[in-house]
């Protein structure tokens, strides 16, 4: 056994320092807290918008694959039609529960990989998702505005925990034997061994990452059923996480039906949610467990798939009902250009916009958005693949490392994406005149081909995007 923290003088200081050594050594939450940062900063800026938000989400080809399947599943059967893009999420679920959407999958998945190989690991885990699960449910059943937030808040309520079984798994095996063999009291005893409490911790992580004060507010377990708010407001989130994380201890020890719906009629006046209903919401995520549940995919996007075809006629068709039911330029530009490089597996995909210089303003993918501002070329004719722009044609360039390839690539093109092994540009035109370019590009070695009917699959989605720029006009 190591060393108990509590043994040392300034146990609490002495907890964090040695804390904070251990988290740097591992990587892996501040990796989370910076995801937390970035996506928190693009929900308050005023001018936020849906590209900006997908393209940080789409960045991880694997969280993107996960934030579908999510918003496709049984939890949101009723907000619409099949969603196939980022975009599409986002304008039927809103931004910001996108946004909390991303986040929870993100932390569970950096949970999975940070885990170590034991027992009280997979325990606190399981029930951090279970947590999570059962207020997804709850939310999504009571129709709360942007509820996903609440879900974060469940899962984040339980960081406290996991740092002790992730960084100090004697200790924790310690506390939790006292714990069984005492019927003492979590929070006293984890007080007495480490020399700080859960809670404690949580608070003291909440301030190192600068989390949102709403996330960082409702890690605090000193909520209790006494308490009532509103659903949604900051204080109903802390109920909300507390409730929560009984009830998925309670689950996990295997605790009896009537035991648990005592629990539940304790905390349903202060939830302004009935006793029905979170029973059928405990019971549909246990049910639902398997669904939900984190499943190892590739972290890379994998090239072209096999149904690239298929996929963009269905995209075709999807942006040709919001084009009727009226969506704005911004989001189709979005849509489309989410669409072309997820159907197609494309490296990255650009547009430029004309204003004296064909300059990139908005990119998904590899390198996006920091290669943006490298990637301008002039209006004027040039022998090089610049000149497509004035020629108004769409095309593809296959190849571009070989010798052959050579001279009809700009050395701007080359220096600001060297990765590039093929492209295609598809002219945005607008009253006769080329004023953007959307571009899409695949890596060396996994570079494929375009088809005709691919080539005019996006053809027709860029024309679909013209005419909802014509209506602005």
């Amino acid at each position: 056994m190591t060393e108990l923290i509590s043994m040392h003088k300034n146990a609490k200081d002495d907890f964090f320092v040695l804390l904070t050594k251990r988290m740097a050594e591992k990587g892996d939450f501040p990796a989370f807290s910076q995801s937390v940062q970035h996506l928190d900063e693009l929900m308050q800026d005023e001018n936020k918008n849906i590209a900006a938000i997908a393209s940080a989400i789409l960045s991880d080809f694997t969280l993107t694959q996960k934030v579908i399947r999510l918003a496709n599943s049984a939890m949101y059967s009723g907000m619409g039609g099949e969603i196939t893009t980022i975009t599409q999420a986002a304008v039927v679920l809103g931004l910001d529960a996108i946004a909390h959407i991303a986040l929870s999958i993100r932390f569970i998945d950096m949970l999975s990989t940070a885990a170590p190989d034991s027992v009280e690991a997979r325990e606190e885990l399981a029930k951090a998702i279970l947590a999570g699960d059962i207020t997804r449910i709850i939310v999504t059943k009571s129709n709360m505005v942007n509820g996903e937030e609440a879900v974060v808040c469940a899962l984040l309520h339980h960081l406290g925990r996991i740092m002790l079984v992730f960084y100090f798994p004697e200790e924790w095996s310690q506390i939790q034997k006292i714990v069984r063999n005492d019927q003492a009291s979590e929070d006293s005893v984890t007080l007495e061994v480490m020399g700080v409490t859960t809670n404690e911790i949580s608070q003291e992580i909440a301030r190192n990452w600068r989390l949102p004060k709403r996330i960082a507010n409702s890690m605090a377990s000193s909520a209790t059923f006494d308490e009532t708010s509103m659903p949604g407001s900051a204080d109903w989130l802390k109920i909300m996480a507390n409730f929560a994380r009984d009830t998925a201890s309670m689950l996990a020890d295997n605790s009896s039906r009537e035991d648990l719906k005592h629990f539940v009629s304790n905390y349903s006046e202060s939830l302004l949610i009935s006793n029905e209903d979170i029973m059928d919401a405990i019971d549909l995520a246990q049910r639902m467990a398997p669904e939900l549940a984190v499943k190892p995919e590739s972290g890379k996007n994998p090239g072209k798939p096999n149904d690239s075809c298929e996929r963009l006629a269905v995209s075709v068709q999807d942006f040709s009902a919001a084009l009727t039911q009226g969506i704005d330029f911004n989001s189709g530009l979005s849509m489309v250009l989410e669409t072309i490089y997820a159907s197609m597996g494309f490296n990255r995909v650009v547009t430029f916009f004309d204003s004296g210089m064909f300059k990139a303003k908005v990119g998904f993918g590899n390198r996006m958005p920091e290669a943006l501002p490298m990637l301008i070329f002039p209006e004027a004719y040039a022998t090089d693949v610049s000149f497509v722009a004035g020629e108004q044609a769409d095309v593809f360039f296959q190849d571009i490392t070989s010798s052959k390839s050579a001279s009809s690539i700009p050395a701007w093109l080359r220096e600001a994406l060297p990765d590039v092994d093929a492209f295609i540009l598809l002219p945005l035109v607008f009253n006769g005149r080329a004023v953007g370019l959307i571009y899409a590009d695949w890596r060396i070695g996994a570079a494929g081909t375009v088809e005709p009917s691919e080539l005019s699959s996006m053809g027709m989605l860029r024309d679909y995007l013209m005419q909802a720029l014509v209506k602005r006009k």
